[in-house]
């Protein structure tokens, strides 16, 4: 009997052996990959701050580009400089692409708000841009609602499935349209490189500008006359607003025009005591325009370690001394957005004259 307990117990210790070894062993498979979990993530933690520092870099570098450009000609900004040409610089291991694009050169979506001086052709030339990308041009009114307080839209807001209040204030980000009525991704998407939220009273460059947003300046334009007009200032963009004014293709549009129908009710006698030709006024305001500009929009991405991160910023350049200021920073973009030319090359696009 003595024997078997001992056989007994000799079993029972080498089957607690192999179950503490278990337990030891799970143990150790769980340290181990929790360990592992943790370096990996340090890892992407490293990568991503490292990556977020080079988009801060990039942001540096693009002002000091704008300053060297501001620099070398302060009185001119157009389409071909060098600042204008996207850029791709190689890290170890990855790389960093940077682009800067004029938000000057695009339709400036304050325009519509209620502080405008020219709200209601403003309001029509945004109509015009949406009729040329084949969208719905009562969007144009609803925005400039949106913005306006005595439109009292609110009813249209708070009756939704999930209620908000209009904004009834100018846009900081192009983004806000998504929140107007009857907006859709498709839409936005189709607006984005045409468009920019800037203040109320900045010009538009004429020199960045697409042949799309001048083509939307009047409904009597085409797109084919604002591919005249982006081909007419050259490499080297107008030389002042002037050249631009002056345009033949302009002309009824920047050139004070007599009312002919006056002189036919007059019975052909233009000399009444009022002469059209000393009150006509040109349709267009040459304060909308200029050939230089204060404020970039920059899109930086870095691709570093199989991660990547991306940052959009709008920068302001100060006309007077080249002084910069982010308005503001955006992480969330993934991609840049899309190309002026992915629109204009399609066939859907309106290229007839209103």
């Amino acid at each position: 009997m003595p024997a078997i307990n001992a056989q007994r117990q000799q079993g029972l210790a080498l089957i607690t052996v192999l179950l503490v070894f278990a337990v030891v062993s799970v143990l150790a498979v769980a340290i181990i990959d929790r360990q592992a979990i943790n370096i990996q993530r340090s890892a992407n933690m490293f990568t991503l701050q490292q990556s977020r520092a080079f988009t801060d870099a990039a942001e540096q570098a693009v002002r000091v580009g704008l300053y060297l450009d501001w620099d070398a000609d302060k009185e001119k900004d157009h389409a071909n400089e060098e600042w204008t040409q996207p850029r791709t610089f190689p890290l170890e291991p990855g790389k960093i692409y940077l682009k800067i694009t004029d938000a000057q050169g695009r339709f400036n979506l304050n325009s519509l708000s209620a502080g405008a001086a020219n709200k209601t052709l403003q309001t029509q030339r945004f109509a015009n841009l949406l009729n040329l990308l084949g969208l719905d041009t009562q969007l144009a009114n609803a925005t400039a609602r949106w913005m306006d307080k005595s439109s009292q839209i609110d009813d249209v807001y708070e009756s939704l499935d999930v209620p908000y209040r209009p904004a009834y204030q100018a846009c900081k980000h192009v983004s806000e349209l998504l929140l107007i009525e009857n907006f859709d991704q498709a839409t936005y998407q189709a607006l984005l490189p045409y468009i920019s939220c800037l203040p109320v009273e900045v010009q538009l460059n004429v020199n960045t500008a697409s042949a799309v947003v001048l083509a939307s300046l009047d409904s009597g334009l085409s797109l084919q006359d604002g591919q005249s007009l982006v081909s007419a200032r050259g490499e080297e963009g107008y030389a002042s607003v002037d050249d631009f004014w002056n345009q033949s293709l302009l002309e009824r549009y920047t050139q004070p025009q007599t009312n002919d129908n006056d002189d036919a009710d007059n019975g052909g006698n233009s000399n009444n005591g009022n002469n059209n030709s000393e009150n006509a006024q040109p349709r267009w305001e040459k304060s909308d325009f200029s050939i230089n500009s204060e404020y970039f929009e920059m899109f930086a991405r870095v691709d570093l370690n199989e991660r990547y991160a991306t940052s959009e910023a709008l920068i302001k350049r100060d006309k007077a001394d080249a002084r910069m200021t982010t308005l503001y920073r955006d992480y969330s973009r993934r991609e840049e957005k899309p190309s002026e030319q992915s629109f204009e090359t399609n066939t859907d696009i309106n290229t007839n004259s209103n």
